[in-house]
């Protein structure tokens, strides 16, 4: 049987009722369309498509403004517009001229021109690396070409925009090929084409790229058909999460820039509507995503900003609710990021973004949009305000805020930070900062981008992380290492009877979801803190497991007690995954294990339990992946794990100890 086959069945076995006969009718709904695509039908626009309202003012509205906070890379938007174009922060591409929108330029594979919803983009064999070709096809490097543009007016930048929204017009007709497989890519295209048109109108007038391509009639339609694609295929059901929430947004958005008649005006109406519902449905009232995946949480953050900017700018304004939900969503990320450095790696991520600005891939995403959260909810500027912020800061009317005369203060949260609802608990000071993450496995019967880590923990002190989240690394190659990154041993769990807490079923998919939750959680004068929680994903081998952690700020100690609760004998694995700059050093004596950063005074050590072998693991492929991280999309490298091992009778407790009252704080 196919792996295509098993995860279609799965992914059947995982849906309602209703999901079945929805995408039973779609199905059909789309075999008949499939015959009148590939005989060159498209839908067709009531009336020509023309420019409505753009998304940023004038030029000279905002380019003082610009030059005095950054300076143009000409050498990098240079190489954007030679199709040099960075990816996922650790490879550069080259496109050629005219661009092949098929071909993926790492593999060498061209994906078939057939009816894109029939194609298996899985398969790395007929697509290639669908993550690169799909980035490629999002545009989001002709942002920054018309950033440059806007601000310069030097005609190569411009040239090279025409050139590639041509081409891409010209090579992918409706329905047809990778670029027509999904709403989402085609949602964040027409996201990066209605900021591309409003930067060149706001230098040369309101017909923007319309004055740019060799047709604006043609321009119009192939706008008009993605629209109507977007809302016609919106991810529904147990597919409604995040992408559901991109696909209303470039649907919207698309709708104010582009006249698209009586369609659009209806259309913008509806997705606003359910904008609103949606991100009540897909947040805790607590600002944790449902999704249990940080950098997807960055996502639905980033979207939900961009609503508030463009809906200011189009006098279409998101409610009060929204916008509280919305600054729920960056006070989480705010309090579980240490004083210095980027959250922990919860979940999946995939390095996206809803729009780019800089000619460089962004190096913190998190603190792009953080700043432009602050930007818009308390009207202040951060120093060194990242250039996102900025441009989000013109798309909404914040030239006050923006001229510098209110610099942000930095607020100190005390610990502990409890997210009951999404099941987050951060324990520390100003030295230490730990993540509980007693959250469920992720949102909908799939849970797509959720890790099997309940209970796991992560600890940074003085902003530098020691113990770690690994990551995701890779989507849908290497289904092995896929596997890996989101398995409970690849975190700071326990493993029991060499079972996952959940079961995979798929790459996005998980047929058996561990139930986690807080338990209790408190402190006393904050200089003793702790947290407890639960889950039951052993529970079909008769085994429950509760963690409660203390933290005592005073003596520098932590104390993890794993507790398990059931009968017979099972073997148990504790594992401990370290950041990928820390050395474990020496051999375990007197049950204590050393951890020693090159660059950083002191060290950690581990008192863990004498009844379990203990061994180091770094690097292993073989017999099992073990000792790997992953800090960005297709990437990873040793990294030192300790795991502890052996038979066990339960009840049983486990206990480690954790001590780090000789680090100090880095300059």
């Amino acid at each position: 049987m196919s792996g295509s086959l098993v995860w279609k069945i799965s992914r059947l076995r995982r849906m309602s009722g209703r999901e079945i006969v929805f995408r039973a009718i779609r199905q059909i709904g789309q075999l008949i369309e499939k015959r009148r695509v590939i005989r060159g039908w498209a839908p067709k626009p009531s009336v020509s498509v023309t420019p409505c309202i753009s998304l940023v003012p004038p030029l000279n509205e905002y380019k003082h403004s610009w030059e005095k906070r950054y300076v143009l890379d000409e050498t990098t938007v240079g190489d954007l517009g030679s199709g040099i174009i960075e990816l996922f922060s650790h490879h550069k591409v080259t496109i050629g001229e005219p661009t092949d929108w098929h071909l993926d330029p790492v593999s060498g594979v061209r994906s078939p021109t057939t009816y894109g919803k029939a194609l298996n983009y899985r398969d790395a064999a007929v697509v290639g690396n669908v993550k690169v070709v799909w980035e490629l096809g999002r545009q989001h490097h002709l942002v920054p070409l018309a950033v440059a543009y806007a601000l310069t007016g030097e005609k190569r930048y411009l040239e090279a925009i025409r050139s590639q929204v041509d081409s891409w017009i010209d090579q992918n007709s409706f329905g047809k090929g990778i670029h027509w497989c999904s709403s989402l890519e085609v949602a964040l295209r027409l996201i990066t084409w209605s900021m591309v048109h409003s930067l060149i109108a706001s230098r040369v007038g309101d017909q923007g790229l319309f004055s740019v391509v060799k047709d604006s009639k043609v321009l119009g339609e192939s706008i008009y058909q993605q629209v109507w694609f977007v809302r016609h295929y919106f991810s529904r059901h147990s597919s409604a999460a995040n992408h559901l929430f991109g696909e209303l947004t470039g649907l919207w958005v698309a709708s104010h820039v582009f006249d698209l008649g009586a369609d659009g005006e209806r259309w913008r109406a509806e997705a606003q509507d359910e904008l609103e519902r949606e991100i009540q449905l897909q947040v805790f009232s607590d600002g944790v995503d449902k999704e249990q995946a940080l950098y997807y949480h960055l996502w639905m953050l980033e979207y939900a900003i961009f609503l508030q900017v463009a809906g200011r700018r189009f006098n279409s304004p998101y409610s009060a609710k929204f916008c509280k939900r919305t600054a729920s969503m960056a006070e989480f990320i705010r309090d579980i990021s240490p004083s210095r450095g980027k959250p922990p790696q919860i979940g999946d991520a995939d390095d996206g973004f809803v729009t780019r600005f800089s000619a460089t891939w962004p190096e913190n995403p998190y603190e792009e949009v953080l700043h432009a959260e602050r930007l818009i909810t308390q009207e202040c500027a951060e120093r060194g305000l990242a250039e996102k912020a900025f441009w989000y800061g013109i798309i909404g009317g914040y030239a006050e805020a923006l001229s510098g005369t209110k610099i942000c203060e930095s607020i100190f949260r005390p610990y502990p930070r409890v997210y009951s609802q999404g099941g987050y608990a951060v324990l520390g000071d100003k030295a230490c900062h730990l993540v509980f993450d007693a959250g469920s496995l992720g949102y909908l019967s799939i849970a797509g981008h959720g890790h099997a880590d309940a209970l796991s923990f992560t600890l940074a002190i003085h902003g530098d992380w020691w113990l770690v989240d690994p990551g995701t690394y890779i989507y849908h190659d290497f289904p092995e290492w896929r596997d890996h990154f989101r398995s409970t041993r690849a975190h700071n769990c326990v493993v029991v009877d060499g079972k996952n807490q959940s079961v995979m079923s798929g790459p996005f998919m998980w047929s058996k979801h561990a139930n986690a939750r807080l338990i209790s959680h408190g402190s006393e004068s904050l200089v003793k803190q702790w947290v407890k929680g639960c889950h039951d994903g052993y529970q079909d081998i008769g085994v429950t497991h509760c963690r409660e952690i203390k933290l005592d700020t005073q003596s520098k100690r932590i104390d993890v007690i794993d507790e398990f609760q059931g009968k017979k004998n099972h073997h148990f694995e504790i594992w401990f995954q370290c950041a990928p700059d820390v050395e474990i050093s020496g051999q375990s004596q007197n049950n204590v294990w050393t951890l020693t950063k090159n660059d950083s005074p002191g060290n950690i050590q581990l008192l863990v339990e004498s009844d379990l072998k203990w061994e180091v693991l770094r690097g292993q492929e073989r017999p099992t992946i073990a000792g790997w991280y992953s800090s960005r999309l297709g990437f990873r490298e040793p990294s030192y794990a300790l795991k502890g091992h052996g038979d066990c009778v339960i009840p049983k407790c486990i206990a480690t100890s954790i001590i780090f009252n000789s680090i100090v704080r880095k300059n």
